[in-house]
């Protein structure tokens, strides 16, 4: 993967400057929703771009039915993978419910052993959103390549990918951490920043998970 490209392509694109703005406004205004499905459309195109190695890997900002109805997609993809979370978080919802005040720690793991299983499902939903986020250049990269929900969907590809490509998930996972702690930087230039810094750091992140898609179908 060619991580230090990451960091600076965005720099090196034609007009990058305004593309960065556009791609702010369409951040501070994502609560109308319309500006939502772009911003994520175009995010697509970004990963889809590196999948393809095309020359220029900022997108324009054209073609905006296509992004929004791959953002609307895509979307719809996010959804779908988190209710399973929203499941599992209700399911152990008794465990924040409980009133552990006054318990020995023995006292409360045997209440826990005995039959309240909510901290189960807990438990449960953490692995998961740990999974989902080392699972998601996979799930992207396969959206994104062919832009169908049923390649969003193929659970037995994305689980082979991260089962083969598991420390890169998990480096691309860590710089994503990174990536975003840099963007909080904008807070600096009156809080409006983070809207213009953070476009920047998603589409690094978007970068990434098109490489570590790529370098995982390499190997099939």
């Amino acid at each position: 993967m060619n991580i230090e490209r990451g960091f600076k392509f965005v720099f090196q694109e034609k007009n990058w400057l305004a593309k960065v703005v556009v791609g702010g406004l369409m951040i501070l205004f994502s609560f109308l929703i319309i500006p939502l499905l772009i911003y994520l459309g175009y995010l697509i195109e970004v990963t889809k771009r590196v999948i393809k190695s095309e020359e220029q890997l900022l997108p324009d900002w054209d073609n905006i039915a296509r992004k929004i109805s791959n953002g609307f997609k895509f979307l719809v993809v996010i959804i779908v993978y988190l209710i399973p979370l929203f499941l599992l978080l209700a399911l152990s919802a008794p465990f924040f419910k409980s009133d552990f005040n006054g318990f020995r720690g023995r006292e409360i793991v045997a209440m826990l052993y005995l039959g309240d299983f909510s901290w189960l499902f807990l438990l449960s939903a953490f692995v998961y959103l740990i999974l989902l986020y080392l699972a998601f250049p996979f799930i992207v990269g396969k959206y994104a390549e062919n832009e169908t929900l049923n390649d969003a969907f193929a659970i037995s590809d994305i689980s082979k990918m991260l089962r083969e490509n598991f420390g890169d998930a998990v480096i691309v996972f860590l710089l994503t951490v990174f990536v975003q702690i840099l963007a909080s930087l904008g807070i600096v230039f009156f809080f409006i920043g983070v809207i213009f810094t953070g476009f920047w750091a998603n589409v690094v992140v978007y970068y990434l998970y098109g490489e570590l898609y790529s370098k995982a179908t390499r190997k099939v």
